[in-house]
This record gives C-alpha cells, sequence and structure tokens, in this order.
C-alpha cells in the first residue's frame, strides 16, 4: 500500500486500520456502477489517461474514480445519467481493509501520482455511453 500521505500527497486522516479521504475541495471523485466504471477506466487507459478508482461492495459494486477536483462550472453542469459527485469521507483501502468493504479497483501509481482532470473522466462515460470518439 502507497503511503497515501506523502507519497501521493493526498490529505489522508487515519491509520493502518482505516484511512480516509474527505473528496471534494482536494480531490475530486465520480462514482458510477462498476460495470460503467470497468468500460470508462478502459476508455481512459487507452488514451493514457486513467487514474486510481476505489471499489466499495455491496448489494451493486461501486467505483468512485479519484479525480482533479471539480471546477465552480462543472459543478453546475449536468452529469450523465449513472454518474454522481461524490463530496464525502471515503475509506481508503490499507493492507489491512477487507476486501469486503473496500478495495482498489486500480491502485494509485505512486510512480505516476496526478489524477485525471474531473471533465476527462466525464467525458469518458459520455464516450462510452453515447458512442461519441474524441
Amino acid at each position: 500500500m502507497p503511503d497515501y500521505r506523502t507519497t501521493l500527497g493526498w490529505p489522508v486522516d487515519g491509520d493502518a486500520l482505516g484511512a480516509y479521504l474527505d473528496l471534494g475541495e482536494h480531490v475530486g471523485g465520480l462514482r458510477m456502477r462498476a460495470g460503467l466504471g470497468a468500460e470508462v477506466q478502459w476508455w481512459l487507459r487507452l488514451r493514457m489517461l486513467a487514474g486510481p478508482v476505489l471499489a466499495t461492495p455491496g448489494k451493486r459494486t461501486e467505483w468512485t474514480f479519484l479525480t482533479q477536483p471539480m471546477t465552480d462550472e462543472q459543478r453546475r453542469r449536468p452529469l450523465p445519467p449513472g454518474v454522481e459527485p461524490v463530496h464525502a469521507r471515503v475509506l481508503l483501502p490499507t493492507d489491512l481493509t477487507d476486501r469486503s468493504v473496500a478495495f482498489w479497483a486500480t491502485a494509485p501509481d505512486p510512480v505516476h501520482p496526478a489524477l485525471p482532470l474531473f471533465s476527462s473522466v466525464v467525458g469518458a462515460v459520455r464516450s462510452v455511453l453515447y458512442g461519441h470518439r474524441f
């Protein structure tokens, strides 16, 4: 597990049992169902724009894409159906986190810690849903 605070520069609180990140001000988040998320991540990987994705299992597994923060303009624009911004505290997996609670669908890369733009992930969602090729 990378050291989220020093290696990636994320404002993380907690300890080995629970690392928590507040999404919104410093790190953005975009949540969707896992199936759509897998297609979106594939689209982003092809364009070398992929970043870390947090998976939260449950009745319906959801993926949260970590992004650069949303701009004020992006807050006013509608998102594609089934996609929502995340403004909440999330649990980041550590070596002791049970995979039934949270795990990395795509772990952060300490060598390339930059997060994708919020707009890049939204654009990828639109491309997957509507077939745009940009």
